[in-house]
């Protein structure tokens, strides 16, 4: 075995031990191999009649996802479409609630079976939590943490900061890339989500990528 051989086996066995966590706890959780095994899977199973919600996320997108449902034969709600201020997407979120399919990533996945995730305006906790009646996230090896405390730690200082560079924000974890108890006008860390358990059992499907993907 060589050495990727060895990292990918590693990732694999830790992916296999949150997917346990996560089954006791309700979720639907299935592995893959690579990204393109994950998303032929995905369109398997969403049809041109549901209404896809998507609740922003850069693993989405760097998979092709949000391109493909875009230009496919698609009832996509697609808030990249708008403009970014909230009351030119206000109508679209709340539609994206009512969702037959919701589609997004997590800032950080525990191993010991829970989901956590930080929002700027919560569009993405809400859908999460409640309202469409299918959620799929798609979740790289990166995002795994080894408890709770830890996924918390990643999702304030690596998914966050990363973001506010991307998005050429004005805050301090942009440029200390740590994260800091701030009060400026451009914080995105404002709502903050631990779901430890899916209810009902099987709304949430879990998507596991061994690759490094997303934030």
């Amino acid at each position: 075995m060589n050495a990727q051989q060895a990292i990918h086996e590693y990732h694999r066995i830790r992916i296999h031990r949150a997917m346990d966590a996560f089954r006791r706890r309700g979720f639907e959780a299935t592995y893959f191999g690579n990204s393109a095994e994950a998303v032929e899977h995905f369109f398997s199973e969403v049809t041109s009649h549901n209404i896809i919600g998507y609740g922003g996320s850069d693993t989405v997108s760097q998979l092709g996802i949000r391109r493909r449902l875009a230009e496919g034969d698609f009832h996509f709600l697609d808030r990249s479409k708008f403009d970014h201020s909230y009351d030119g997407q206000l109508d679209i979120r709340r539609e994206t609630l009512s969702a037959d399919v919701f589609v997004t990533s997590s800032n950080a996945v525990s191993i010991d079976g829970a989901l956590i995730n930080i929002d700027g305006d919560g569009n993405r906790i809400a859908g999460l939590s409640l309202g469409p009646k299918r959620v799929y996230l798609f979740l790289g090896r990166n995002k795994l943490t080894e408890n709770v405390d830890r996924a918390m730690i990643r999702a304030r200082n690596v998914a966050s900061p990363m973001l506010a560079i991307q998005l050429g924000l004005d805050t301090p974890c942009a440029k200390t890339g740590q994260c800091h108890d701030c009060a400026v006008p451009d914080r995105i860390c404002n709502n903050f989500s631990i779901i430890e358990r899916c209810n009902p059992p099987g709304r949430i499907r879990l998507l596991f990528i061994n690759e490094d993907l997303g934030l």
